[in-house]
């Protein structure tokens, strides 16, 4: 059985900033341990219903009475791929600030991971997710950048100017590593194409897929990533294709 966390993804994805989910803002401040906590907090609600879908998929019993989520450990920056690199500005940073992903642990043991965007005045949980890759790539970083690249779920590390992989979709793009210039003349192939003002753009078409016809996404059954979008602010920085992508491939 699948369950739909994307009720009216395809119209509200209409109004997001990039369309492929490219980047975020330029950059912010890391989010205290208490800004995380109370941004967790706020979302307790759709948290726990979160946690308590995980469960039933699994034909787990709650209890009456379940423990409000925790968060776990620090956040991590995660960077994604910047528009102005895809597009082929000389210069341009391959990748920019997202949102900080964080763990957040239930009564019942269960994990998800929760971005954590800037809003107006503070921060707040837009998404949550089964997955780790957030939280254990950009945990690898040490001095280096490490960012994805949203649409096939790859992930990278840059150093000494050369973009190497993290992880096995990122080697069938890169193999053992490519310059930062032919990694750009790369990405700017693929999707050059298809950022604002574009005529992909305009035709209504997000992250490879035609939003006028295609079903919203679906959480899948089994296991693997398994998004759930906890408010607008997602929408708001551009990475509504982020989330579609995830969906898209776990129904795959």
């Amino acid at each position: 059985m699948t369950v739909n966390f994307f009720r009216g993804l395809a119209v509200l994805v209409a109004g997001a900033a990039l369309v492929l989910g490219f980047g975020g803002p330029a950059s912010a401040s890391e989010p205290s341990s208490g800004e995380v906590a109370a941004a967790v907090k706020a979302a307790d609600a759709q948290l726990s219903a979160f946690f308590g879908q995980l469960d039933r998929r699994a034909g787990v019993q709650r209890a009456n009475v379940v423990q409000a989520p925790a968060v776990d450990g620090s956040p991590q920056p995660v960077y994604s791929l910047d528009p102005a690199f895809v597009a082929g500005k000389p210069g341009a940073a391959p990748a920019s600030f997202a949102f900080y992903a964080v763990r957040a642990s239930a009564s019942t043991g269960r994990q998800a991971t929760v971005w954590v965007t800037p809003e107006a005045g503070g921060w707040a949980a837009s998404n949550f997710t089964t997955g780790t890759e957030e939280l254990t790539y950009p945990a690898q970083a040490g001095g280096d950048l490490v960012f994805t690249e949203p649409q096939v779920n790859a992930w990278y590390r840059v150093r000494d100017g050369r973009v190497l992989a993290l992880n096995d979709p990122a080697r069938r793009r890169v193999g053992e590593g490519v310059t930062l210039a032919a990694y750009q003349q790369l990405v700017h192939r693929l999707y050059g194409d298809k950022l604002p003002g574009s005529a992909y753009r305009q035709q209504g078409k997000l992250g490879g897929y035609d939003l006028a016809s295609a079903p919203a996404p679906v959480a899948a059954p089994g296991t693997g990533s398994w998004p759930f979008v906890a408010g607008g602010a997602l929408l708001a920085l551009g990475l509504a294709g982020w989330a579609t992508g995830k969906a898209a491939r776990a129904r795959r």
